[in-house]
């Protein structure tokens, strides 16, 4: 399973990367809105986790864009926040992302969501 995960907090993906790699699964984590659009487009993912709140080009900014390259639905993309703005969480489930996984997250509940996007599970 390929996972990206695009996160402003170093600790926050490199706690991802860590669970996946112990799980067997390739994990790959970008701490720049930008530069995980740029991966999405360039690679396939199975899961794409998706934090709101990032400097200069926040995952609001990542969905319009892959929205508007007609992208969007062909992803897996998961909004993975802290946020409780409910307009904002409205906003990102109409746009067309899969679901919604709040902050914080315990390990049995991460491993029960991400196991619904395994293609080997």
């Amino acid at each position: 399973m390929r996972v990206l995960v695009i996160d402003d907090n170093e600790e926050i993906t490199e706690v991802l990367r860590v669970y996946c790699d112990s799980r067997g699964m390739e994990c790959t984590t970008i701490n720049d809105g930008r530069k995980g659009l740029e991966a999405i487009l360039d690679a396939k993912f199975d899961l794409i986790l998706l934090d709101l709140a990032m400097p200069e080009f926040s995952g609001v900014d990542v969905v319009a864009s892959l929205k508007k390259d007609g992208v969007l639905d062909t992803n897996n993309v998961v909004i993975f926040t802290a946020s409780s703005d409910a307009k904002i969480i409205e906003e990102m489930k109409n746009s067309g992302v899969k679901e919604i996984l709040k902050k914080p997250v315990s390990i049995d509940e991460l491993t029960s969501f991400i196991d619904r996007y395994n293609p080997d599970v």
